[in-house]
């Protein structure tokens, strides 16, 4: 038997249901009805209800529920009828009786007898998909809605809104805004197809999305930076005679702010290449000049508020950004920063011989995992995992470990993401606002518990991304990536592996 169904998508909540049947399939009915349209006015019939149903009634003040056997008086006033039972005899003469009542009626695992079927429903936001397969598997029907819930991104809802303004802003008559919504679609969809290799597509697409924002936000940081700091600098020098005062300030701590003026520089380059690093190359030398955890950690943050904060702007303005994932990430992440802030703050200083391995083993880890990435093979990179991460537990971890280590959101949180699939350009325009936000709150939170002593560190690095960062972003766009992917991993290792040795020696 070939399938006649036409689909239609019904407004429930406008209709009023008759549900016959009180057993687990009713229950299971009862469920798929109420999950896509709450608000339904149902009404259920049954001689014995089962307690889970009568729970339901609690959640969905529009289920009533009658505890006897079905009358044709419960026929009026109702526009569908499903039938869930098990008796045969029964449910034909549910049928006999909605048929002379000229409803339609679902019987449930019979569908030579339905009228019409309950599909199951693939839902993406605004987005519903129902699969019917003529009422012949209902095993079917589930697995293929897993599958197409696993390969619908997340952000096709943001995909619709766009192309329901798009048509708003038409005008003409409906075949001239058929043909221009065609466009729009056919662009996107050229934009995701040919996906022989995915994982490869998706990769030069955050590299290639990454490098316009980040060149655009080291523009934007040299002009600004420039600008503001000659101005500021050249009067606060003159009107208070500072000269003297600055060749102090720049030659403490074993000349550290030149130091920091060539990590700025080294870490411009490997963030303006991978979209991520900034931080692990920083905490990797700092450690080896000796610098205190807390001090690392503030430094860093205090530096980056400025690139983040650029680099935010310029995603938001390419829409680059997936709402809901941002506001899902950036309370937990915050969350995250000030515990792993205060935790660094509170031991870092005085367990120095501890903290420091620790979080040298961690920049080791890094390091490995970004050499891995380097060297992967075009089946594993393809691979996509099936399981999504739980977005609040990773952005809460992603924020302690990047606040207390000086660095990790990047490789941790970013690269998760894309892992799992998401589409590459919001998942680096998101996790960015987001680690803009936890900079600030961790560089905030070390303030108020270390206070201010760190600026020839924090200036350094500063102005070494600053003050160099139109000719990173020009070096950048020529460097291999997967050159620099070796050179940064094994440099990260052999600067890990010696904090760790000194630290045990």
């Amino acid at each position: 038997m070939s399938n006649t169904l036409y689909p239609v998508f019904l407004k429930l909540e406008k209709l009023a249901l008759l549900i016959i049947g009180g057993g687990s399939i009713a229950l299971e009915k009862l469920e798929s009805v109420v999950a896509n349209s709450p608000r339904v006015s149902i009404k259920l019939v049954a001689k014995e209800i089962l307690p889970e149903v009568k729970v339901l009634k609690r959640t969905f003040p529009d289920l009533i529920l009658y505890e006897r056997a079905y009358e044709t008086n419960d026929f009026r006033d109702v526009q569908l009828v499903i039938a869930a039972v098990d008796n045969v005899a029964l449910a034909e003469q549910i049928q006999k009786d909605a048929h002379d009542c000229n409803l339609l009626v679902n019987i449930a695992d019979k569908p030579e007898l339905s009228d019409f079927y309950l599909g199951s429903i693939v839902k993406k936001g605004t987005l519903k998909i129902a699969i019917s397969t003529n009422g012949k598997s209902p095993t079917i029907n589930n697995r293929i809605r897993e599958i197409l819930v696993d390969t619908i991104p997340d952000e096709m809802d943001e995909v619709l809104d766009n192309m329901h303004n798009i048509r708003n802003q038409l005008k003409g008559d409906f075949n001239l805004k058929t043909k221009e919504l065609n466009k729009s679609k056919t662009q996107y969809l050229n934009d995701n197809k040919e996906k022989a290799k995915p994982s490869d597509l998706e990769i030069e697409k955050l590299i290639k999305v990454t490098k316009n924002v980040q060149k655009r936000a080291n523009i934007y940081l040299a002009i600004i930076g420039v600008m503001i700091l000659s101005g500021v600098l050249g009067i606060i020098i003159y009107n208070f005679n500072l000269s003297q005062d600055i060749q102090v300030f720049l030659n403490k701590d074993g000349h550290v702010f030149y130091w920091m003026l060539l990590v700025g520089f080294l870490a411009e380059i490997v963030a303006g290449s991978m979209g991520m690093g900034y931080g692990v190359i920083c905490t990797s030398i700092l450690l080896l000049l000796n610098v205190p955890p807390p001090v690392i950690s503030a430094s860093i943050h205090s530096a980056e508020s400025f690139t983040t904060a650029a680099g935010s702007f310029s995603h938001y303005k390419l829409g680059n950004v997936n709402r809901k994932m941002v506001w899902i990430l950036f309370p937990v992440a915050i969350i995250g920063s000030i515990v792993g802030a205060l935790t660094l703050s509170h031991y870092g200083e005085y367990y120095a011989h501890i903290v420091k391995p620790i979080i040298a083993c961690y920049t080791l880890y890094l390091g490995v995992n970004i050499l891995k990435n380097a060297f992967k093979g075009e089946k594993e990179i393809s691979l996509k995992s099936k399981k999504k991460t739980n977005l609040r537990v990773l952005g809460f971890v992603g924020g302690f470990i990047d606040s207390f280590a000086g660095g990790g959101w990047g490789p941790l949180v970013t690269g998760t993401l894309i892992k799992e699939g998401r589409t590459p350009r919001y998942v680096v325009g998101s996790s960015t606002i987001a680690k803009f936000l936890l900079t600030i709150t961790s560089a905030t939170t070390f303030i108020f518990t270390i206070g201010i002593h760190h600026w020839n560190i924090v200036l350094g690095l500063l102005l070494g991304g600053v003050f160099t960062a139109p000719f990173s972003a020009m070096l950048t766009s020529k460097l291999p990536t997967k050159k620099m992917f070796v050179v940064v991993g094994t440099l990260v290792i052999v600067m890990s592996l010696i904090s760790i040795l000194k630290t045990l020696l």
